[in-house]
């Protein structure tokens, strides 16, 4: 009886290191085979016994095993694929996020592009519709064309004698005669504080160039224009031969003011100038800049003249020196101008 016993206590310790419910199992028909007989059994038998009499068990429970185990993964599997789809709609989320930075640049972008926009708005209405608050402010009060004649005072016995000859000369005296005409110095109506500035007023005035500010005669409705002037001889450019640039400068300047009074505002730019140099002019002489309007159409004026000698001898024509055509257009907002440069009341 004893190695019998010793052997059955041993089967349920090797069996549940197999698995716990079937060394339950066992151990129950174990206790029920050992009771029911007292002849020992050999390990083998007693191990199909058992087996013989739960197969029904073992099989419930290995199913029920596998289900829970299919069920938890089934869940897991569920849990995994809610996860994904909650990342992939954050990557693709309708919620726009802006950072700092971009946020100021955007604003600093809208700021400047308001206030250009307002600055170039307000400027054109101010000039369109605005009145020419400005020139006064610069230019004071300015002479009138009468008032200009008296204003120059010479400041050596040269130009006192060089006036003097301009003013007394045939040519001038027929033109003051003429109703016509209306003499004056429009370089005397630039403030000293400006005229300083300005080339043919400033610039190339005073002795041994523009010794004295020219006479000009302007024809009524800007038809024709007479200017009478000295060149000395610091505007050379050969020597004893005045400067090619210093003529084109007084004929842009001449045309300008005879086709002026037949523009709508009386004041205009330079669109096109053309120059052709016919002899040299010498230094130290009188000139005469002869100019006519020969087309005027709205804000376009045109108009040609050339520059000759005053002292003629007695039967002899003047000598063409340059002459010179030119386009006139008036800018769009001349008003602000008209009072800066125009050359009759």
């Amino acid at each position: 009886m004893a190695p019998a016993l010793s052997t059955i206590k041993t089967i349920p310790v090797y069996l549940f290191t197999i698995s716990p419910r079937s060394s339950i199992l066992l151990g129950r028909g174990l206790l029920h085979t050992t009771s029911s007989t007292a002849s020992p059994l050999p390990f083998t038998s007693l191990r199909h016994t058992l087996l013989r009499q739960q197969p029904l068990r073992n099989l419930t429970g290995l199913r029920s095993s596998s289900s829970s185990l299919r069920t938890s993964a089934l869940q897991s599997q569920a849990r995994q694929s809610r996860v994904k789809q909650n990342s992939f709609w954050n990557q693709y989320s309708t919620v726009v996020v802006h950072s700092r930075g971009k946020a100021r640049f955007r604003r600093t972008i809208s700021f400047l592009i308001i206030s250009t926009l307002s600055f170039f708005v307000g400027g054109y209405y101010a000039l369109t519709y605005a009145p020419p608050i400005l020139t006064p402010l610069i230019m004071g009060s300015m002479p009138t064309d009468v008032e200009t004649l008296s204003l120059y005072e010479p400041p050596d016995d040269f130009s006192r004698e060089v006036d003097e000859h301009i003013r007394n000369c045939a040519l001038a005296q027929s033109l003051r005669a003429n109703p016509d005409f209306k003499e004056s110095r429009p370089h005397l109506k630039f403030p000293p504080g400006v005229r300083q500035h300005n080339l043919t007023a400033g610039t190339l005035a005073g002795p041994g160039m523009l010794v004295v500010p020219p006479y000009n005669f302007n024809e009524k409705d800007g038809e024709s224009m007479v200017q009478i002037f000295y060149v000395g001889g610091d505007i050379c450019g050969h020597p004893g031969i005045v400067h090619g640039g210093f003529l084109a400068t007084m004929l842009d300047e001449g045309l300008a003011r005879c086709v002026f009074p037949a523009l709508p505002n009386k004041v205009g730019v330079t669109a096109n100038l053309e120059i052709n140099y016919l002899k040299p002019t010498m230094a130290g002489q009188f000139l005469v800049l002869r100019a006519k309007t020969t087309k005027v159409d709205g804000r376009k004026a045109w108009a040609e003249g050339w520059i000759e000698n005053l002292d003629v001898p007695e039967g002899e024509e003047p000598s063409k020196f340059v002459q010179a055509k030119a386009l006139f257009i008036e800018p769009k907002h001349a008003k602000v101008l008209q009072s800066l440069y125009k050359v009759t009341e």
